[in-house]
């Protein structure tokens, strides 16, 4: 098992508020009757565990070489369309513009909107 690095102190329990040695102040979530929890640091696990294939994000877009001033502007896009396919060689960074115009080519919009009678 690994280090624990989310370690609580200074609980306030009206306010649920707490300092976590790893985040800093933090808002805090009771795991159990007398145990707390970071609440940055369960949002991190839900995050991971929901979107397991955003750990491959890379730092410019694969098809072009866009280099972005901010993270959100490049996607995680799953090369054959599979949602549900997240190992890495299904994987690759793109900006929003060359996702969208993958998305429009490969036509999986229209597949979308036949299935939802729209």
């Amino acid at each position: 098992m690994g280090k624990w690095i989310h370690k609580l102190s200074d609980i306030n329990e009206d306010s649920r508020t707490a300092v976590c040695a790893e985040c800093g102040p933090v808002g805090v979530r009771k795991k159990s009757r007398t145990r707390w929890k970071c609440s940055r640091a369960d949002n991190i696990r839900n995050e991971a565990r929901k979107h397991p294939y955003r750990r491959h994000k890379k730092d410019a877009c694969d098809r072009c070489g866009f280099i972005p001033e901010h993270s959100c502007q490049l996607d995680v896009d799953h090369i054959d369309g599979n949602k549900l396919n997240n190992s890495t060689e299904n994987l690759q960074t793109l900006c929003a513009n060359c996702h969208r115009l993958k998305t429009f080519n490969s036509k999986n919009w229209e597949i979308r909107y036949t299935m939802s009678g729209v």
